[in-house]
């Protein structure tokens, strides 16, 4: 069992349709609990081909698809990986 102790805020951002396509007309933020967990030696080799120790990932309970970035602590991180495991998004942050 995981425990999903921190809270974090999933960016999605708004379409509508514009003149040259999609325009972006606001931002919709959702915050879900989460929690921590650190890469292992062959995940980092495997996604980034070297180590890098800034990098985490974070699992949010449920299923998420629809959101571009994420605010962890204060701060908007881009996501580098998302995949889905049973009832849980597990995100890749840098």
């Amino acid at each position: 069992m995981m425990n999903y102790s921190q809270r974090v805020t999933l960016v999605e951002n708004i379409t509508k349709p514009g003149y040259l396509g999609e325009e972006i007309a606001g931002t919709k933020k959702t915050v879900v609990p989460c929690a921590i967990g650190s890469l292992t030696n062959n995940e980092q080799i495997g996604i980034f081909g070297k180590y890098n120790q800034a990098a985490f990932k974070l699992h949010l309970q449920g299923i998420h698809k629809d959101f571009e970035s994420i605010e962890f602590e204060g701060i908007e991180r881009s996501i580098y990986s998302k995949r889905y495991h049973r009832n849980s998004t597990v995100v890749v942050l840098t």
